[in-house]
């Protein structure tokens, strides 16, 4: 998955909230390709919201095909989000349609700008909720 800002571990992905469409190269990709996921170091429990966008309808010289945006997620909020997902049967499956999933991409369609940190916040019902630390 990549390596933690924190201590430089292997982070691991813990959730994968969203995908869209079909990877470039692939049979049946059609110019767009998203995905949305968190991953999590094991040594630290630092988290990373990560956002990827895929879009090759202009030339590569013209403007960059793939985009990537993250945002840091403090340990906290990786431990509610991790004790939300044990109801989830399959976190890594992004088109999962269980409440926590739901509710995730709910939170994480429109995320906060760049330089803003998230937490994972939990509804009355339990539900995972990503959240700018900003509006805590």
């Amino acid at each position: 998955m990549g390596l933690c800002v924190a201590c430089r571990a292997d982070q691991r992905t813990v959730v994968s909230i969203s995908s869209w469409g079909v990877p470039h190269g692939a049979s049946g990709h059609q110019v767009n390709y998203r995905w949305t996921s968190v991953a999590v170091c094991p040594e630290c429990g630092a988290g990373l919201l990560m956002r990827f966008d895929h879009d090759c309808f202009h030339p590569p010289w013209e403007e960059p095909w793939d985009m990537d945006w993250s945002w840091p997620v403090d340990v906290e909020g990786i431990q509610r989000l991790m004790s939300a997902l044990a109801r989830c049967p399959d976190p890594l499956e992004p088109s999962c349609e269980c409440t926590a999933h739901q509710t995730l991409r709910d939170t994480t369609e429109r995320p906060p700008p760049r330089e803003v940190p998230v937490t994972v916040v939990l509804t009355e019902d339990a539900l995972p909720q990503v959240r700018s630390v900003r509006d805590l």
